[in-house]
């Protein structure tokens, strides 16, 4: 019998070799790479991160910020002609010295008259251009005046969604139960409605006034009843005033503050390793609104940033309650209450998830101070929070170093400095009594056609990870050593080639680690595209993580974890309207004697008619075989807007989607989503209150976008 590994391969050889005999045929046009031929190279360049980082972590990621931002920057474009470093910083995808080495070529040479001068300035390379050229307006800004309450009135932008989805299926937790038992069981049903409802309203003003809020209802919730009787189960919102007279910035409400590499602060999203192998330094963004659905990340207060010269000087306070798992412990006084768990799925559709919801509150207060001149960029940030109660540390011996008590203090410094085309960064971070983190990175190009990043992070077993979020391999920013380096080479016309190195290693113990570890993640990826019509890729990815044997009691009894990954995929466009992806995957899983595999196969069509009239639609059928979870394989799904899907296929079945989206008028947006999955191996899906009895899943989503 042929094993999936080799079917991988045939497969995947045979459909590089019919397509590159079909190469031949296409039109000679300039060779694009990849990103560029993708006609949206910053959605294409989304959707891979989205993927693989959700790949690596178990929780539940929101990209609604970071999509937000790209979003917001291709309807308001960056005016660079401006020369004004407060504009420029709005693109965040460029690098600090990308951003000083164009500020002065425009002081140099005056106005960028067109795309192809960017080639003439230090930092940029046709992948950098072609990928912030949807960002970008060469046209020369209008002095804006000052802001006046009349003109917010008349010109401002409203946008307001609506969007319901729900399981089609019925699952155990939504089935009737008598009162009886449900009295002695109290966690046995969900209390809600099976829809999960989301609205949002956002309103701008010329990038000077900028409000909104969101508000959400999970599966399972109770609406304008019982313990919601004010309707959402979640309410976030924020007023936002930029740049009046020396204020650069002030919220009222919830934001995320994101300043140096994400040691000391960074709230909301964060890039780490991805197939953008080169984007590892955090780009700062210092304040930001929030306007996601994360109901316990964020911050909620007041913030402002103070420009002086070339010091901006930042103050924070957020004050709010979150949910966490409490414990009584003996005292010889009393019972003390203390918080054994925080909590971060946001539902509350049982007794016992309510009893949680806001059982932590929390204080935190703070300042950041950022001094930025020519090619230098150095930063100084504290962080003190309260936590009430207190914060108990678990029993287990990888715990040791958990944090325990109610309050503390972290501070440290960044900076970010850029010579010709490379640039250093780094940053340090100090909480007393617990220890250090600290981290430190390059970028290189070495040539037009290589460029190198570097970057080692050291991060002890007891430093405190609170409202941290850097680069990492651990979930939590502690208890890790590593290595990083990575490449990318253009070595001829139409070939792209990428690849990544991460050694790295824990100190400490960690869950299902019975002894100090080490591992280390290869990965590479092959681009190749004839023009924009036609694009290609190959790619594999090795881990191998040390990991206590399977069922072993032993103490430090550990064995190689080994995963590896194997991709091909074509993007082909019939016509304007008309594109087609195709994708086949592999994955292998081995931990001692315990051995997994499996493969993914599917085909995307994706229709984008020129008529306004008709609707956009995507759709995918994928065929998956997997031994295990272990072996489970991630892919992105097109979704409505502002809502993410990345599901690990694993089992054995058929998943097919449709997603249709209508502008009917200037003013209004229509997406519907129908989802399904059938599996071959089970009779039974999922387990607890979220059983469904029989073999398919299946979800319809609806939602509206009105813009006025």
């Amino acid at each position: 019998m042929i094993s999936y590994a080799s079917r991988f391969i045939s497969t995947s050889l045979l459909a590089s070799c019919i397509f590159l005999c079909c190469n031949n045929l296409l039109s000679a046009q300039d060779s694009l790479t990849h990103r560029q031929a993708a006609g949206m190279p910053w959605k294409q360049s989304f959707e891979d991160i989205a993927e693989s980082i959700s790949s690596r972590s178990e929780k539940t990621i929101d990209y609604t910020g970071l999509l937000e931002e790209l979003e917001r920057l291709e309807q308001n474009p960056v005016k660079i002609n401006s020369g004004d470093i407060n504009e420029i910083n709005r693109l965040f995808l460029l690098s600090e010295f990308q951003k000083h080495s164009l500020i002065e070529y425009i002081k140099k040479n005056g106005a960028l008259l067109s795309f192809a001068e960017f080639s003439f300035i230090y930092g940029f390379d046709n992948i950098s251009i072609e990928l912030i050229r949807p960002f970008v307006s060469l046209e020369i800004p209008e002095k804006t005046g000052k802001l006046r309450i009349q003109h917010p009135l008349k010109t401002g932008k409203h946008q307001l969604f609506i969007r319901g989805q729900k399981l089609l299926e019925k699952r155990e937790g939504f089935m009737t139960v008598s009162d009886s038992a449900l009295l002695e069981n109290p966690n046995s049903r969900y209390l809600g409605s099976a829809w999960k409802i989301y609205t949002r309203y956002s309103y701008s003003y010329r990038k000077k006034l900028l409000l909104g809020f969101t508000a959400e209802k999970d599966a399972g919730e109770e609406f304008f009843k019982g313990n919601n009787q004010k309707g959402f189960d979640f309410y976030s919102g924020f007023v936002q005033v930029n740049n009046v007279g020396k204020i650069k910035r002030i919220i009222v409400g919830d934001y995320e503050p994101r300043f140096g590499q994400g040691l000391n602060l960074w709230s909301g999203f964060s890039f780490g390793k991805s197939t953008e192998t080169l984007l590892i330094e955090k780009r700062q963004s210092g304040l930001r609104h929030y306007s996601s659905t994360n109901e316990n990340r964020f911050f909620r207060g007041v913030a402002t940033t103070i420009a002086i010269r070339d010091l901006d000087v930042t103050a924070f306070f957020s004050s709010k309650k979150i949910d966490a798992n409490s414990g009584e412990i003996d005292s010889l006084e009393q019972d003390e209450s203390l918080i054994t768990t925080f909590l971060e799925s946001g539902i509350h559709g049982t007794r016992s998830q309510i009893q949680d919801k806001d059982a932590l509150s929390e204080t935190i207060y703070g300042t950041n101070l950022s001094y930025t001149r020519n090619r230098f960029h150095g930063g100084f940030t504290l962080l003190s929070f309260n936590y009430s109660p207190a914060i108990a540390k678990g029993e287990y011996p990888y715990e040791l170093y958990d944090f325990n008590g109610n309050s503390g203090t972290r501070f440290g410094t960044d900076y970010k400095y850029s010579f010709k085309k490379a640039s250093l960064f780094g940053e340090v971070s100090y909480f007393p009594g617990r220890g250090w983190a600290v981290i430190q990175g390059g970028l290189f190009p070495l040539a037009d056609q290589l460029s190198v990043s570097t970057l080692y992070r050291y991060y002890s077993p007891g430093f405190v990870p609170f409202y941290s979020n850097a680069f990492s391999e651990n979930s939590t920013i502690k208890n890790e050593k590593g290595f990083y380096l990575g490449i990318k080479i253009l070595p001829f016309a139409g070939w792209e080639f990428t690849g990544y190195i991460d050694m790295f290693s824990f100190p400490w113990l960690k869950y299902r680690v019975s002894a100090p570890s080490r591992g280390m993640e290869t990965f590479f990826q092959a681009d190749y595209s004839v023009n924009n019509s036609f694009n290609m890729y190959w790619r594999l990815q090795y881990e191998n993580k040390e990991e206590d044997l399977p069922a072993s009691y032993e103490t430090g009894n550990l064995a190689d974890r080994k995963r590896i990954k194997a991709r091909y995929h074509l993007t082909y466009k019939l016509s304007a309207s008309f594109e087609l992806r195709n994708r086949v995957e592999w994955s292998g899983f081995r931990h001692s004697k315990i051995k997994s595999e499996g493969f993914l196969i599917y085909q995307d069509i994706l229709y984008r008619p020129r008529s306004p009239n008709l609707p956009d639609i995507s759709f995918r059928y994928a065929m998956f075989d997997t031994d295990s979870y272990d072996s489970r394989i991630y892919a992105y799904e097109n979704d409505v807007l502002y809502a993410f899907s990345i599901p690990p296929y694993y089992g054995k079945g058929i998943r097919t989607y449709l997603l249709l989206h209508s502008s009917p008028t200037e003013h209004l947006d229509i997406w519907l989503r129908i989802s399904g999955t059938v599996f071959s191996d089970r009779q039974a899906i999922g387990s607890g209150l979220n059983k469904i009895d029989g073999n398919h899943i299946s979800e319809i989503k609806l939602q509206s976008r009105f813009r006025f």
